[in-house]
């Protein structure tokens, strides 16, 4: 039986398990052993190619965030964040190349703070 679907709603997803290092992710597949260079050509990667994504997750959550996720959407770039507290809520806003870049390797080398009045809550 299929439910009616209702978008702007704020959804509350499970905190993801704990894990050894960060891992690398995008629809081809995950990496667990990578640098900062393969970060560089995931998103360049999906920058040029339709229907790409990339997911850098950490062992623990940094800053509050456990996750950072870009698709193109429309056109744009978007990055989400996978924000834990209770659970783990999606914000997302919209970037530029450059940007897209920094927000991963800054969270990669633990060095990302956001500013969480420049995001907005995903709503499904």
């Amino acid at each position: 039986m299929k439910l009616p679907f209702k978008k702007n709603k704020e959804i509350v997803f499970q905190k993801v398990k704990s894990q050894q290092g960060f891992t690398l992710e995008n629809q081809e597949g995950k990496l667990t052993d990578f640098r900062d260079v393969d970060i560089e050509d995931y998103l360049s990667d999906m920058f040029v190619t339709p229907d790409e994504f990339v997911i850098l997750t950490a062992s623990v959550a940094q800053n509050k965030v456990r996750y950072v996720q870009a698709c193109i959407h429309d056109g744009e770039i978007e990055v989400e964040l996978g924000i834990e507290e209770e659970g783990t809520r999606l914000y997302y806003k919209m970037c530029s190349e450059e940007e897209c870049y920094r927000i991963f390797l800054d969270f990669y080398e633990d060095r990302f703070i956001p500013d969480m009045r420049e995001y907005k809550p995903v709503e499904f």
